[in-house]
């Protein structure tokens, strides 16, 4: 054994050892999705916990919303929100490939209020259109292909709610780990599917069957089986289910299946131990199980992924070290969203065939120096024994996060979002390094 390779395996020991004293988590990535990162290890959020629910901001014109109450709940209650944003990236490849642009757009969203608490309707409408987007730098995904603007209606859906279930019909949002809306682009992957659904309450569950998928940069739906590389439509039928008895244990699972095609299984569990007061330490594990058929864009393969993470915080500090290991006939195959391994970062998932990777993680919430709305978050994953296309492939990346959010209490400003992004990427493989540059303005702007 080398000196490299020596060191290498007493980390992954130690993190496997540090971290598997308790059984049974959100990705680096898919945390970052939803919001700034998360100030407190309590606020981690897992994929089948689902995302926090997004507080009904106070409108812009509230004398418009004033005159709607004279109305019953289905006109009184309805939400109106612009989301405009702008992106600039600039990726840089281990293979010699460079991609840029600069987009704007955003979406419109409307929700109606709830027609005798049992019928509510909602829709969102997204563009992207070209700011600078050079020809020969396509590939951002910020853009259609060819560095073309796009608009879709993304969402459209019609929903019926009986005590606390909700049956969805038509173009929707899914948060399932490896079905979801990987909105880290312009627009966001969105479905059209039938689903039934709990999100709320000790024990939560989802179902339904997805027949087709808009993807981040696209303006049509395709079927999930084109997307997994499959000549015929196939749609997706899964289940999940979550139970959460307190806030220090959740524990889930969900399975998912393109028949003749793709079958997956999921589960996650965490547990947070109070060390005093304002510490505690939280244990996360997840595993990912997948089979699929020679007509996947993957080819036939059978594969698995384990991670194990502990997190903590201090002062507004939080602390995160994290282990991953995948199956050594193939990688993670994830086509309808983001992975939600601990070790996917910016450039690359570290989920190759039988890869190993040691995630280091820290994030900051500068309110407790005083600046609220400010944080930033710095992600580091060594990953070695990786296998990409039969070559073994050792690899790290440094991914760095700043994130302005003006918090409540300014008025018009209020929804206005700041991130700054950058990343770093070194593969042996190709003895290159990568580079990723992102800004990003958002803005959530409620009229009613």
């Amino acid at each position: 054994m080398t000196g490299r390779s020596t060191w290498r395996a007493l980390l992954g020991i130690g993190a496997g050892l540090s971290l598997l004293w308790a059984l049974p988590g959100g990705a680096a990535e898919r945390e970052l999705e939803e919001g700034p990162a998360p100030s407190s290890a309590d606020e981690i959020r897992t994929p089948l916990m689902g995302p926090l629910a997004r507080a009904r901001k106070e409108p812009r014109f509230p004398w418009v919303r004033q005159q709607l109450q004279k109305l019953p709940p289905f006109f009184a209650d309805t939400q109106l929100e612009g989301r405009p944003r702008t992106f600039y990236l600039r990726k840089d490849r281990t293979t010699d490939e460079l991609s840029e642009a600069w987009a704007a757009g955003g979406s419109i969203y409307y929700r109606s209020g709830w027609l005798r608490d049992t019928f509510a309707v909602e829709a969102e409408g997204f563009t992207s259109q070209p700011l600078v987007a050079p020809d020969d730098r396509d590939g951002t995904l910020l853009l259609a292909p060819g560095q073309e603007g796009y608009s879709v209606l993304g969402l459209a859906n019609a929903q019926l709610r009986y005590k606390g279930v909700v049956l969805t019909g038509y173009r929707q949002y899914l948060g399932l780990p490896y079905v979801n809306r990987q909105d880290n682009r312009m627009t966001p992957n969105t479905f059209e599917a039938l689903t039934l659904q709990k999100l709320e309450g000790r024990f939560r569950f989802s179902t339904g069957y997805v027949w087709s998928i808009k993807e981040r940069n696209a303006d049509e739906f395709i079927s999930m089986g084109e997307t997994a590389g499959a000549t015929k439509d196939r749609g997706l039928a899964y289940a999940a289910a979550g139970w959460r008895p307190d806030d220090d244990f959740h524990a889930g699972a969900s399975f998912g299946i393109v028949p003749g095609l793709l079958a997956g299984a999921y589960a996650e569990a965490h547990r947070t131990f109070a060390l005093r007061d304002e510490i505690s330490l939280r244990i996360d594990a997840q595993f990912s199980y997948q089979d699929g058929d020679e007509r996947t864009s993957q080819g036939a393969f059978e594969t698995w992924n384990l991670g194990v993470r502990a997190s903590t915080n201090w002062q507004g500090a939080v602390f995160r070290l994290g282990f991953s290991i995948t199956g050594d006939d193939a990688g993670i195959f994830n086509p309808f969203g983001s992975n939600p391994s601990y070790v996917d970062l910016m450039q690359r998932t570290f989920t190759q065939a039988d890869e190993k990777a040691l995630l280091v993680s820290v994030s900051y919430d500068f309110s407790e120096l005083g600046v609220s709305g400010l944080s930033a978050i710095l992600n580091f994953v060594e990953a070695w024994d990786g296998r990409v296309l039969g070559v073994r492939d050792d690899a790290r990346e440094l991914d760095l996060t700043i994130d302005y959010k003006i918090p409540e209490g300014f008025g018009f400003y209020e929804g206005l979002w700041l991130r700054l992004r950058a990343a770093w990427l070194s593969e042996e493989a190709t003895d290159k390094n990568g580079t990723d540059v992102r800004v990003i303005l958002r803005y959530d702007f409620p009229v009613l």
